[in-house]
């Protein structure tokens, strides 16, 4: 039988099918010719076929089968400005500083100009006069129906007892804070991107541990089904073996599970699209912690009131807060300005007449006003009073930023004391529950043990291998958590 075919996606062509006791015959009805045009034809065809398969292996990865893979710096960089929390802080960056111009302007003179055309809607009508008692009566027509008219008005405010001052003074505190409150939304944001890629990787090794915990578990049962084909053990250890592999294949999708939900927060935080398939690698973070790392990063903070007096100094939302203290203040001296008089000047020149022309009648003028705000129905109390309500709460602010400061090192400590601990124990639950586990083994190989001292000594062993991984990431984040508190966290990275 002689038989061409070729594959396509989806589809399969057959282009000819011949008996091989036919093949001499098919040669002898064509010509060197023919059959070399026909020899072309197939090879086009396999390239033809070449194609389509490497064009649907492309549009296979272009459409989101690859994996992206991402380390921490280039989610730190992603953070810093497309998090959603960075774009709207620096969204108020533009209407402060128009503030802050407005506000300048006031130094500036002001001026204005008008240009004016009317035109009367003409009259016409009789008019009856006496003359010598007769009555004699003619018709009225008006005149000078248009009018032109243009002024030029030029006015500065003097002095205002300080209220041009005191608002300048304001929006350039109010500039400031909003300045610092991008950089804390950015100090944030990278907190945030660091404990959550921290928590994607505890998620991937803890998926890791279940795997080969589900692993052990299936080589454990064909081991224990050969036992009990050779008689050695009753079959009620199979059963068992097989429930606990059920807990294993559980407990494997559980893990996955937090996984993706892990990295979907995550991309959440970076502002990109949670289904996202992605990956995070292990680069720039090292989980092996050494007993001399520990001690000499302990030996950096271990005075709390070294600590916490470096903190206020440093962090930014402190320092936004004291700004928007001062923004208040000098708005409420402001608004208390509006009780004295404003002195202003003024020029100007205005013109009008009937015609375009007549331009040397115009009337040039300067002059100087004092205006007082006798009464305007308790407004200016009002603002008075919302401004002062204003700034005593941006003092509380201010003290609760404190508060919080104060709060947020002493976690730090807590966490960090807490994960020192943890450091060393799991260390030696994880060598004991090791040993614990290899010695059940043995006993259950030669049957001095049953299968659930086997089952629960792998149970405690799979627990101690993730109580190992939380540990260990756990302290990780502990150490950017007492950074983030003295803010000096990404400190390089968010101006």
């Amino acid at each position: 039988m002689m038989c061409a075919a070729f594959n396509f996606p989806e589809t399969k062509f057959l282009l000819f099918v011949l008996p091989l006791e036919y093949n001499n015959l098919f040669y002898q009805c064509f010509t060197d010719d023919v059959m070399k045009t026909f020899q072309l034809f197939l090879l086009a065809c396999c390239c033809f076929a070449f194609g389509m398969n490497h064009h649907a292996s492309a549009q296979q990865v272009a459409g989101g089968s690859a994996v992206r893979t991402m380390t921490l710096e280039e989610c730190l960089k992603i953070a810093a400005g497309d998090n959603l929390d960075v774009q709207s802080a620096l969204a108020r960056i533009n209407g402060a500083a128009a503030d802050l111009k407005a506000a300048q302007g006031q130094y500036l003179p002001t001026a204005n100009g008008s240009v004016g055309y009317g035109r009367s809607i003409p009259l016409s009508g009789t008019q009856t006069t006496f003359l010598g008692g007769i009555p004699i009566t003619q018709e009225v027509q008006q005149e000078r129906l248009n009018s032109f008219s243009a002024s030029l008005n030029i006015g500065y405010t003097a002095f205002d007892f300080f209220q041009r001052e005191n608002t300048i003074s304001q929006r350039t505190h109010t500039y400031e804070a909003v300045n610092q409150n991008v950089i804390i939304a950015r100090q944030r944001a990278l907190a945030n991107v660091r404990s959550q890629y921290i928590g994607v990787l505890r998620a991937k090794q803890v998926v890791n541990v279940r795997r080969e915990d589900l692993e052990v578990g299936k080589k454990q049962l064909d081991r224990i089904k050969a036992q009990r084909d050779a008689g050695v053990v009753a079959v009620a250890a199979v059963f068992a073996q097989e429930a606990d592999l059920g807990t294993r294949e559980l407990n494997l999708a559980q893990a996955e599970n937090d996984l993706e939900t892990a990295k979907g927060t995550l991309l959440t935080t970076l502002g990109m699209n949670p289904g996202l398939s992605v990956d995070m690698t292990d680069t720039g973070i090292s989980t092996d912690i050494k007993v001399e790392d520990i001690a000499s990063f302990r030996a950096m903070y271990n005075n709390y009131k070294a600590v916490l007096d470096q903190a206020l100094s440093k962090r930014v939302d402190r320092s936004a807060a004291q700004e928007t203290v001062k923004a208040s203040e000098a708005g409420l001296a402001a608004a208390k300005a509006s009780y004295f008089p404003t002195i202003g000047l003024g020029a100007g020149w205005s013109w009008g007449n009937y015609q375009i022309g007549g331009f040397e009648n115009s009337r040039p003028f300067v002059g100087a006003n004092i205006s007082f705000n006798i009464f305007d129905a308790f407004q200016r109390e009002q603002g008075v009073q919302n401004t002062q309500v204003q700034f005593s709460q941006n003092q509380i602010q201010l003290r609760q930023a404190e508060q919080r400061i104060a709060a947020d090192v002493q976690n730090a400590f807590i966490q960090l004391n807490a994960s020192e601990k943890n450091i060393d124990i799991t260390a030696r639950g994880l060598k004991a529950a090791q040993q614990n586990f290899d010695a059940a083994e043995e006993r259950f190989k030669v049957g001095a043990a049953n299968i659930l001292d086997l089952t629960t000594a792998n149970g405690n062993l799979a627990t101690a291998k993730i109580n190992r991984i939380n540990a260990l990431y756990n302290y990780i984040a502990a150490q950017y958590q007492m950074k983030f508190a003295l803010g000096i966290l990404d400190e390089g990275e968010v101006k």
